[in-house]
């Protein structure tokens, strides 16, 4: 059985055309996305998460906003305190679970972004009326 572009949507909340391709890679898929993100999944369509065993990457050093620059806040504090992740939807999605409170969080901070992510919103609202 392989994995369709439109199960691959349906499993990272996103469009059948923002998918590109699903590749066969180790027993699992590896969905790459329109903005070049590769993502596994299962072939049930469900998120891997193979970080757990992989090391933290190191953390950048903040850089302030200089002039001309736009102070572009993404990442703000969610309900339990945690820090909303600023990274690709998947990690947004994982990091919000099926909690109601920390899709509004990270809807709050996707849309405080200069181009916030439709798909990502529209899979957060519809979290935050679970």
């Amino acid at each position: 059985m392989s994995l369709s572009r439109e199960q691959a949507a349906q499993a990272l909340g996103m469009k059948v055309r923002e998918i590109l391709a699903v590749d066969r890679v180790d027993g699992r898929y590896a969905v790459t996305t329109h903005d070049g993100q590769r993502t596994l999944v299962d072939d049930r369509g469900r998120l891997v998460d193979d970080r757990a065993d992989a090391p933290a990457p190191p953390t950048p050093p903040a850089t302030p906003a200089g002039p001309g620059t736009p102070a572009e806040q993404t990442s703000r504090p969610g309900p339990d305190g945690d820090q909303v992740p600023d990274g690709s939807l998947d990690v947004v999605l994982q990091w919000v679970g099926g909690d109601p409170q920390r899709a509004q969080a990270a809807l709050d901070a996707e849309n405080d972004r200069e181009k916030p992510r439709s798909t990502l919103v529209e899979a957060l609202e519809r979290l935050t009326k679970a």
